[in-house]
């Protein structure tokens, strides 16, 4: 799933980063396919984390975040 989000526009990656309940699921599909692939202790740490508490929080920086790096928070740690 990654691989498809990367294949988006930047402008469409940041805008589905930003609104409110959108970033929230694509947080949600991103970090979660992010763990399914890599399976790493961290990787399942910040899944859980947007799952169940700073989900929308994450995504704003993570949209701020991919603005100026292009690429998300722990995406390649």
């Amino acid at each position: 799933m990654i691989k498809k989000f990367h294949g988006l526009d930047k402008v469409i990656q940041i805008v589905l980063l930003v609104i409110p309940f959108v970033n929230w699921i694509t947080e949600l599909v991103l970090r979660w396919s992010d763990f399914a692939e890599k399976k790493d202790g961290l990787r399942l740490v910040v899944a859980i984390i947007c799952t169940f508490f700073f989900g929308t929080l994450l995504g704003w920086v993570d949209a701020i975040w991919f603005a100026v790096n292009d690429e998300l928070i722990l995406e390649d740690y």
